[in-house]
């Protein structure tokens, strides 16, 4: 079953914008920028979509996120390792069995502690809440339900 990986690019003036996944994977490996996003942060639309040649693909899955460019128009290095590195602090307080608040675990107390600060961190500086017109608007472009156009 043939996946694909669509990117759409909020602008200022609220509209979405296609990135194109060739565009995205080479801004984000380091062979070519995009000058248009550099030193920028942009609200990015990623989407899973699966489905068979010729047939209308299905979103399996959409995230809202900021994507932080450099200087040059490349995806920000150290600030996805600093996204990665949150995430998985943001678990932290899953290595104990027990909630920690009720166990008066100290170890688990730290963790919870360390973990909580990490998802704050995480939501602050990469999370974009969209409203939820700009949720319809994203499932909108992405393939509106019934459409037999096959995307790339």
């Amino acid at each position: 079953m043939p996946v694909w990986r669509r990117y759409l690019v909020k602008e200022t003036t609220g509209r979405l914008v296609e990135l194109p996944s060739r565009q995205y994977d080479r801004a984000d490996d380091g062979t070519a920028p995009i000058p248009d996003y550099a030193g920028r942060c942009v609200e990015l639309v990623s989407a899973v979509l699966v489905g068979n040649q010729g047939a209308a693909p299905t979103v399996t899955e959409v995230a809202f996120t900021k994507l932080y460019f450099d200087q040059s128009g490349f995806v920000d290095a150290a600030k996805r390792e600093r996204m990665i590195r949150l995430m998985l602090e943001s678990c932290a307080d899953r290595r104990c069995r027990r909630p920690a608040r009720r166990t008066g675990c100290t170890d688990c107390n730290a963790l919870a502690e360390r973990a909580d600060a990490a998802r704050s961190e995480l939501m602050r500086d990469f999370e974009w809440a969209p409203a939820p017109a700009e949720v319809t608007a994203a499932l909108f472009v992405l393939g509106p339900p019934g459409s037999a156009a096959p995307l790339h």
